[in-house]
């Protein structure tokens, strides 16, 4: 999920995403978030009323695997101590928190096992504090668990409140680090495709010209980098694959028209350039919850993908 978030989250940012997440995701179970104004939080940000209560971090920056650790294990342990504060647990009950079942410790990542397995040694010492002391924590169940969630289990949350701009958070499909270009996915079928259809928009070029070269390349490129992040966006983002998809075999059909009713091989520079640029705005009013570079990549994402196969057409000269 992370992978497509537009800039790092601060912690503020983080928290009201999770607030959301929480709304959205447990509003059956009559969600209430508690803001720290007035009289406290009580150690948690928000509980159901069947049992669920949370507490969100952020790091305040990249840290190392060990770095990271000692921070989450850190608030952690400082969070569990809250919860079994008795001063904390007065506050707890009197905002209506009276049978803890899972308390969630909601991060944007964690790198290894060694919080995992610190959550499991704070949930063996709460259960032991209430075995020894039932009446004094008697809000918390005998079945407590301690989960750690990530971004990627709120990922259906994060994409609908992105794309519903509730939040100033925006898509970066630019920052997605697509590994060496997988060329066998570009058969040399579609590859002369590009070839013959970037030709006749330049005109007259040699294809020993360098600057031929390049576009070509940089088309190819984009076309595999295109297949790849629509491929993560189907399998991991249902919903912003589709909004994608639906315009894309939309305007895919007006591509063909324009590029096939133009008889003047001479426009053909002309009507390329309409075409991204007219795109370029479709995209922009469209997808208000993309970045810029977001845009400039699905532009060229896509109309590699027309390049390559046979929705544009030039005819050459």
């Amino acid at each position: 999920m992370l992978d497509f978030i537009d800039s790092y989250l601060t912690g503020d940012a983080w928290e009201e995403l999770c607030k959301s997440c929480f709304r959205m995701k447990y509003h059956e179970e009559h969600f209430t978030d508690i803001p720290a104004v007035h009289g406290g939080d009580g150690g948690i940000e928000g509980f159901t009323r069947t049992g669920r209560v949370y507490q969100c971090y952020c790091p305040e920056r990249e840290y190392s695997d060990d770095e990271l650790y000692n921070h989450l294990r850190d608030k952690m342990t400082k969070d569990i101590n809250k919860l079994v504060s008795l001063q904390y647990a007065k506050r707890l009950k009197d905002l209506g928190v009276l049978n803890i079942k899972e308390w969630h410790f909601v991060i944007p990542k964690y790198k290894d096992s060694r919080i995992v397995a610190h959550a499991e040694t704070k949930r063996k010492e709460v259960l032991a504090m209430k075995k020894n002391n039932p009446k004094d924590y008697d809000y918390i169940d005998d079945g407590f668990a301690i989960l750690i969630k990530t971004a990627e289990d709120f990922k259906v949350e994060i994409t609908r409140i992105i794309r519903t701009t509730i939040t100033d958070v925006k898509l970066n499909f630019a920052i997605y680090h697509v590994n060496k270009p997988d060329w066998s996915k570009c058969d040399s079928e579609k590859a002369a495709n590009i070839k013959r259809k970037v030709k006749a928009v330049m005109g007259e070029v040699d294809e020993s010209d360098e600057d031929f070269n390049d576009l070509v390349s940089m088309y190819i490129e984009a076309y595999i980098k295109g297949l790849e992040i629509l491929r993560v966006l189907r399998e991991g983002y249902p919903e912003v694959f589709e909004d994608i998809h639906m315009l894309e075999q939309s305007y895919k059909k007006q591509v063909k028209m324009t590029t096939r009713l133009n008889l003047d091989s001479s426009m053909n520079s002309n009507v390329f350039n309409d075409i991204l640029n007219d795109f370029q705005k479709t995209l922009e009013q469209q997808f208000k919850y993309l970045n810029a570079a977001s845009i400039m990549e699905l532009k060229l994402d896509l109309i590699s993908g027309w390049l390559a196969d046979c929705s544009m057409q030039f005819k050459g000269r």
